[in-house]
C-alpha cells in the first residue's frame, strides 16, 4: 500500500488529540478519538498498581480489556481522571494498510501524579486505525509497558 502523507499525518494529530483528552481531562475531546466498537487492552497494567496507592491486590486483567468508544472513555476517566497525568508519544511507525485502515506503533512515556507517588512508565502503544466518515479513529489499542518507577515526590 502505498503511503499517503496526509493520512499519517491525520493520524499523528488524533494520537496528539488522544493524550491530550487524557491530560486535560477533556472527556469529549478523548471520546472523539476513539471508534465504537473500539478495543483498549489496558490488561498489562493490573498487577504494576498493587501496593500502591492503596491498591491492594490485583484486579482480574480481563476488566482492563475494555470494548466501546464510551465504555474506553468511562475507564480512563475512572482511572486518571483525579491525577495529574502527562502521556507522551514518541516515533510514530504508521503504516496505512488499506484506502481506509492503517496501524502504529508509538514510543511512549506517562507520568502519573498521585500526590503521595508519582510512576513513571515506559513502554509502547500498538494501535490498528480507521477511517469513518472521513474521520481517523483508535479501532485497536495495546499498551505494553517495558519499565516503570514509583517514585515520592
Amino acid at each position: 500500500m502505498e503511503q499517503s502523507a496526509p493520512a499519517i499525518e491525520e493520524i499523528k494529530q488524533l494520537k496528539s488529540r488522544y493524550f491530550h483528552g487524557i491530560d486535560e481531562k477533556d472527556w469529549k475531546l478523548l471520546r472523539g478519538t476513539l471508534a465504537d466498537d473500539a478495543v483498549l487492552d489496558f490488561s498489562g497494567e493490573v498487577e504494576l498498581h498493587v501496593g500502591h496507592h492503596g491498591v491492594e491486590i490485583a484486579e482480574d486483567p480481563a476488566d482492563w480489556v475494555i470494548v466501546g468508544g464510551d465504555a474506553g472513555t468511562e475507564k480512563i476517566s475512572a482511572i486518571v481522571g483525579a491525577i495529574v497525568s502527562v502521556h507522551q508519544g514518541h516515533d510514530p511507525q504508521i503504516t496505512l494498510t488499506a484506502t481506509d485502515e492503517a496501524s502504529g506503533l508509538w514510543s511512549m512515556y506517562d507520568c502519573l501524579d498521585y500526590g503521595d507517588e508519582v510512576f513513571h512508565g515506559y513502554g509502547y502503544y500498538e494501535e490498528t486505525y480507521r477511517r469513518d466518515d472521513g474521520r481517523w479513529l483508535i479501532a485497536k489499542l495495546k499498551l505494553t509497558r517495558l519499565r516503570t518507577e514509583w517514585r515520592r515526590p
